[in-house]
C-alpha cells in the first residue's frame, strides 16, 4: 500500500474528487464540480478549509473545516468564525485504508486548534445510523435536531483539547 498524504486542496483537485470517486452516494441537487468549485471560493475567501488525503495515484477522500458560512446561513451554533467550527463532507473512497478518517478528522482538529477554536460540529441524516453511531463513537454528543427539506438531521459537537 502507498503512503497517504493529507494537504489542503487546490483547484485541480476540484475534477479529482468527483473522478477519483471520493465525492459519490450523496444526494445533491447542485452539481458535485459547482459545489466543488464554490467550496474553493470559499476557501479563497477564508470561510473554509478543504483537506483531501492522497496516495500516488488517487485523492482517498477529503474533510472540510467551516469557520462562517456565507451571508445569510448565519449559523452561530455551529460555526461562528471565532470558537465554533463545523466538519462538513467527510467522504472517503471505498477502498480507503482503514483509519483514514480518523487521520482527517486528526487534521481537521489541529487545524481547528491553531485558530482559537474550542467546539468543533459536525452533521448528519438522523435516518443515517451508521453514520450517527460513528459520531458517537467519535466522541461527538447530540445537540440539535434540525429539518431540512424532507429529512431531519442531527447535529453533533464536542470539544476541542489543547493537546
Amino acid at each position: 500500500m502507498s503512503r497517504v498524504f493529507i494537504r489542503f486542496a487546490v483547484a485541480r483537485d476540484a475534477g479529482r474528487l468527483i473522478s477519483d470517486g471520493v465525492l459519490r452516494n450523496v444526494a445533491t441537487t447542485t452539481p458535485w464540480r459547482a459545489r466543488v468549485d464554490n467550496w474553493l471560493a470559499e476557501q479563497q475567501a477564508g470561510r473554509r478549509l478543504i483537506l483531501v488525503a492522497e496516495n500516488a495515484s488517487h485523492l482517498l477522500g477529503t474533510a472540510q473545516i467551516v469557520f462562517t458560512f456565507p451571508p445569510g446561513l448565519d449559523d452561530p451554533e455551529t460555526a461562528n468564525g471565532k470558537d465554533v467550527a463545523m466538519m462538513e463532507m467527510l467522504q472517503l473512497r471505498r477502498d480507503a485504508p482503514k483509519g483514514l478518517a480518523e487521520r482527517l478528522i486528526a487534521d481537521v482538529e489541529n487545524v481547528a486548534r491553531k485558530r482559537s477554536v474550542q467546539t468543533l460540529t459536525f452533521c448528519v441524516p438522523m435516518n443515517n445510523d451508521r453514520a450517527v453511531a460513528q459520531a458517537r463513537s467519535w466522541g461527538f454528543q447530540e445537540f440539535r435536531i434540525m429539518p431540512d427539506g424532507k429529512q431531519m438531521f442531527a447535529f453533533f459537537r464536542r470539544a476541542i483539547s489543547e493537546s
